[in-house]
């Protein structure tokens, strides 16, 4: 019995002993766990401070942000209808150059069809200037396949100068200071006259013509005045002997020949000796192509245009 009392009184005891400590001990981790809550609030505290803090500045941050944006997007839409306005401008310039280069072809075209045009009627006109020498060419031919082309001082018969003009010396026709022409003259200006009937019997030819003009020129041996007259009276004895050694010329196309006389004035070298001289001395035939030819081409051609 004084055992079992004995251990029973160690037992409270124990357990009187067990429980404050227990207490405290829970006291110590409640006050712990308050200071850490404190802590832990106070931290969330200064982190909520903290994050207000940045949120407003990212809030600024954002309303800056979008105030750029939205300049940003003015001036997008700004550069859009700028873009837009270019565009059209681009599109009405490429119209425009797209117009310009059609009316070029059709200018380049046009261009081309007038100088084929020109070329036809310059052709024309070189065909007309090329007439006279053409014929003289022909005259010259049949004399020469008459007469031969030189004569017994191997000089030539007829010359074609550079003006497409027929040449014949005079001392073929004429002695020096006389207008009678010689024997041999008459047999020269006998082919003459028949090559000139035979030019004129064609109609197309007769169309284009407006005279036969027969020059005469003399040197400078006589006064200016007596060298006219002579020159003059040459050439007509030149005409009066072709109608009368072909009369059928004369009564046929006597019309188109004309007499004219330069006395001195047109030499074809200077006058330095003899030689140079006699070759002043000279009858002349020249063809006189019909203004109205030229003038019709060009009529002609003018007519065409709009």
């Amino acid at each position: 019995m004084g055992m079992r009392n004995l251990q029973r009184r160690v037992a409270v005891q124990d357990e009187e002993h067990f429980w404050p400590s227990f207490t405290d001990v829970m006291s110590s981790m409640v006050l712990i766990l308050f200071f850490f809550i404190v802590i832990l609030s106070v931290k969330q505290i200064m982190s909520a401070k903290t994050w207000d803090t940045q949120i407003t500045e990212i809030n600024a941050d954002l309303s800056l942000a979008r105030s750029e944006l939205e300049s940003i997007n003015k001036e997008l839409a700004s550069k859009k209808v700028e873009m837009t306005d270019l565009e059209k401008t681009l599109s009405e310039r490429e119209s425009r150059i797209l117009n310009l280069q059609s009316q070029l072809d059709q200018d380049r075209a046009e261009l081309t069809r007038k100088e084929n045009e020109l070329t036809t009627v310059k052709a024309q006109l070189q065909a007309i200037s090329l007439l006279r020498l053409d014929l003289l060419e022909k005259v010259k031919k049949s004399i020469e396949k008459e007469l031969g082309s030189t004569s017994s001082g191997s000089e030539p018969l007829v010359t074609i100068d550079n003006n497409a003009n027929l040449v014949i010396n005079n001392s073929l026709l004429f002695a020096k200071g006389s207008s009678e022409i010689s024997e041999s003259g008459k047999k020269m200006l006998r082919q003459f006259a028949l090559a000139f009937e035979k030019i004129l019997s064609d109609s197309s030819v007769r169309e284009s013509i407006d005279t036969v003009i027969v020059s005469g020129y003399a040197d400078s041996d006589d006064t200016w005045q007596n060298n006219y007259a002579l020159s003059c009276e040459r050439a007509i004895a030149v005409i009066k002997t072709m109608m009368e050694e072909n009369p059928s010329l004369e009564k046929n196309y006597g019309r188109y020949f004309q007499a004219a006389g330069f006395s001195e004035f047109r030499p074809l070298v200077k006058e330095i000796n003899e030689a140079a001289k006699a070759k002043n001395r000279r009858i002349q035939f020249s063809i006189h192509i019909k203004d109205s030819q030229i003038q019709q081409i060009i009529d002609d051609y003018m007519n065409t245009q709009p």
